[in-house]
C-alpha cells in the first residue's frame, strides 16, 4: 500500500537500505553510518566503508520527495558539503526518485538510491546500477489534485495554450476556478519541473508529461458511460444527436473516435462517442435508443463538469466524407446529411477521453498526439 513518509520514517529505512545494499560487496567489510546534521547544517548520513586498507565516506542528503526540483535543492547542498569532504561521494536518497529527478543527480556527477531500488553509485572501482522499480509511495494527494475536476479545468486551458505565458489571476478566471487552486496545482508543476523555473508567470515546459499525468489521474468512467444501438449510420447517428442536443439544451461535444476522426488520418471510425453535460437518460429517450453491450454503435459520456467543454470547435462538413459510405447513397444525399456542423472537445480532451474513458482506443490516442497535439506545442 503506498503511503507519505516522514523524515524521520525515512532516515532509518535509508540506514537499512544501505547497509542491506553494501552486504553483497566483496571488498566492503564494515558498514559505518551515522546521523550528522546539525542545526539544520551538514549531510543527513555520513556512510563510512570500511574495506582492506581502505576508506569511502557517502554524503547522503535525504528529501522525502524525489521530484526533480527537490533533488536539484538536495544536489545543490551535497555540493556545498563536500567542500568539506572533499574525499567524499555525494548520494540523493528519497522514497522514490522520478526519471527526471535521477537525470539530475547524473549531471552533477551525484549518486542516488531510493527505497524502490533504484540506484546509481559510481567511485572509485564500484559502480551499481539498478532502475525500474515501481513506486511503492505515490504521493497520494497530488494525484487526487490533478484528477479533480476543478484541477482539469486549470489543466485544459494551459495544454490549450501551452505557449502562453500566465498570471495567477488571469488562469483563474479563464479555467473558472480560485486562485489558491490555481497556486496548489502551481507548486506541483513546480516540484515536477514542468514549468519555467523563477518565473513570477506560469509557463509550461513539459506539456506532454503534464497531459499524461493528467490522463493517467482521471478515474475509469465507471456508470457515467452507457452504450447504445442504432440501426443508422455514423454521419445518421451523429446528424440527430446533434438535432436533439439542440432541442433538449443539452451542452454536448464529441469526443474520443467521434473526435480524433476529424482531426487524424487513418482512424477507424467504430463507435459514435460524445460527451452530455447531463444524464444520458433524457437524451436516449430523445434518440428512442436502447441500451447495448460492448458492441454497441454509441457511446454517451455524462460529464458533470462542463469545463471537459472548453476549447470545443466546429468541423467542417468536409472532414465527414471520408465515412460517407458513398457506395450506398447518392451524392445529393451525402451533401445533405454532411452539412450539419458538429461540436468536437479540445484535442487534449480527446486524447484523455481515448486514454482514460474508451477500451482498446490507445494507438489513436497516440496518433492524435503526435498528428495533432505535440506540433501545436
Amino acid at each position: 500500500m503506498s503511503r507519505t513518509l516522514t523524515k524521520d520514517q525515512l532516515l532509518p529505512l535509508l540506514q537499512e537500505k544501505v547497509e542491506s545494499l553494501f552486504q553483497e560487496v566483496a571488498f566492503v567489510q564494515r558498514v559505518g553510518i551515522s546521523r550528522e546534521k546539525r542545526r539544520g547544517e551538514g549531510p543527513d548520513l555520513v556512510v563510512e566503508l570500511v574495506g582492506e586498507g581502505a576508506l569511502q565516506v557517502l554524503l547522503i542528503e535525504a528529501r522525502t520527495s524525489g521530484e526533480p526540483r527537490i533533488a536539484r535543492e538536495a544536489v545543490n547542498a551535497l555540493l556545498v558539503e563536500k567542500r568539506l569532504w572533499p574525499e567524499a561521494y555525494p548520494v540523493f536518497a528519497a522514497p522514490f526518485l522520478s526519471a527526471e529527478a535521477a537525470a539530475v543527480c547524473r549531471e552533477h556527477n551525484v549518486g542516488f538510491l531510493d527505497l524502490a531500488g533504484n540506484c546509481r553509485l559510481a567511485f572509485d572501482k564500484l559502480f551499481i546500477h539498478t532502475k525500474g522499480h515501481d513506486n511503492p509511495y505515490k504521493n497520494k494527494r497530488t494525484l487526487k489534485t490533478l484528477g479533480k475536476p476543478k484541477s482539469g479545468r486549470i489543466i485544459r486551458v494551459l495544454l490549450n495554450h501551452a505557449r502562453r505565458e500566465w498570471r495567477t489571476q488571469d488562469l483563474a478566471e479563464e479555467a473558472g476556478v480560485s486562485q489558491g487552486l490555481v497556486s496548489q496545482l502551481k507548486k506541483i508543476l513546480k516540484d515536477r519541473e514542468w514549468i519555467e523555473p523563477g518565473k513570477k508567470n506560469l509557463s509550461l515546459t513539459c506539456p506532454g508529461k503534464l497531459l499524461e499525468a493528467w490522463t493517467q489521474s482521471l478515474p475509469p468512467p465507471d456508470g457515467s458511460l452507457e452504450l447504445y444501438s442504432a440501426p443508422l449510420d455514423f454521419i445518421q447517428i451523429e446528424n440527430r444527436i446533434v438535432e436533439a442536443c439542440r432541442n433538449l439544451a443539452i451542452p454536448y461535444g464529441f469526443t474520443g473516435l467521434s473526435g480524433a476522426v476529424h482531426l487524424v488520418s487513418g482512424i477507424a471510425y467504430r463507435q459514435v462517442q460524445v460527451s452530455v453535460a447531463e444524464q444520458p437518460g433524457r437524451l436516449a429517450e430523445e434518440l428512442g435508443l436502447e441500451k447495448a453491450d460492448q458492441n454497441a454503435a454509441i457511446a454517451l459520456l455524462h460529464t458533470e463538469d462542463e469545463g471537459v467543454l472548453y476549447g470545443s470547435r466546429k468541423v467542417m462538413p468536409a472532414s465527414r466524407l471520408q465515412y460517407a459510405r458513398p457506395e450506398e447513397k447518392t451524392v445529393q444525399a451525402i451533401e445533405a446529411e454532411i452539412q450539419t456542423r458538429l461540436d468536437i472537445v479540445s484535442p487534449v480532451q480527446i486524447y484523455c477521453d481515448l486514454k482514460s474513458k474508451f477500451e482498446n482506443c490507445g494507438q489513436e490516442a497516440d496518433r492524435l498526439y503526435q498528428q495533432v497535439i505535440q506540433p501545436s506545442w
